[in-house]
């Protein structure tokens, strides 16, 4: 048997925390030398530890674990409480970035201030384009990776792979939100077609029209989504030199679509449809 210090270190716990599990009958030594109150544990005692402070992480107080305890909570159960929890914190943790990742992305704009380079945004007319879509609003933004991934892998034998061409996504919304977001996202196609398909989700792809659009804004960024405030304030920058105005749908045309592993080699064309400003007075407001 291991004395609580020698335990610890073994069990890579706290003597104050094990101490203080004991008094509360969560988690006992195996025996207590009744002359000198030295406390001994086993080594068979880990994996009732790690249960316990399995619980721990997951948020759980300690009366909880305790009833968790006396019900004999299963490996098995315990493995889906940490799964659902390490979802829980990715998610938590990619927003986290996100946010460090905007803030960034906003101060290269405040240091670049009075220093635009707006040589790369260009001008084209972009023709109507068969469009196997759907269109929803949005709770979150960010979950729209989820969609890409399902209709990635579904969408080449429904509809033949060699039809596909570019995930897309068109942004109906007024303004910019990452919740509550009014879009329409799917692949671009070669040749239309008559199927329809259904996601898990319950979504409904099928054959719809992007329309034409005259003359188009265009920039290329390289990189996550937060990589793009830049190549929209640099459109903006433009439009208002050369004395355009927004006239439509922004579009997104993935020519590399998106990987969470692999992010910063996404590649995504943003399409603003613009049109001449005629008037010399500014924009009503709504």
């Amino acid at each position: 048997m291991f004395r609580i210090g020698e335990f610890s270190r073994i069990a890579q716990t706290a003597i104050t925390q094990l101490r203080y599990y004991d008094e509360i009958g969560l988690f006992q030594p195996e025996h207590i030398d009744q002359f000198t109150g030295y406390r001994y544990y086993k080594a068979a005692q880990l994996p009732d530890l790690n249960r316990i402070l399995a619980m721990k992480d997951l948020g759980l107080t300690l009366e909880q674990i305790k009833r968790l305890v006396e019900d004999h909570v299963s490996a098995d159960e315990l493995r889906g409480m940490l799964s659902l929890k390490k979802a829980q914190v990715e998610q938590e943790l990619h927003e986290k970035i996100d946010q460090v990742n905007r803030i960034e992305a906003r101060l290269r704009q405040v240091e670049k201030e009075g220093e635009m380079t707006l040589d790369d945004i260009v001008l084209k007319e972009i023709p109507s384009q068969p469009f196997f879509s759907f269109r929803e609003t949005m709770p979150d933004i960010r979950k729209s990776q989820l969609y890409l991934k399902e209709m990635s892998k579904l969408l080449p034998s429904r509809i033949g792979k060699k039809k596909m061409s570019h995930f897309t996504a068109v942004y109906h919304s007024e303004a910019f939100a990452l919740e509550n977001v009014d879009i329409e996202m799917g692949f671009l196609l070669k040749d239309g077609v008559d199927d329809s398909v259904q996601l898990s989700s319950g979504h409904e792809l099928s054959m719809n029209i992007l329309p034409h659009i005259e003359t188009a804004a265009c920039v290329v960024r390289v990189g996550s989504m937060t990589d793009g405030i830049e190549s929209y304030a640099n459109i903006g920058h433009w439009m208002e030199s050369n004395g355009y105005l927004m006239s439509g749908p922004v579009r997104e045309v993935f020519i590399v679509p998106p990987n969470p592993q692999r992010i910063e080699e996404t590649v995504c064309e943003i399409q603003f449809p613009v049109t001449i400003n005629h008037s010399d007075s500014l924009p009503l407001a709504n």
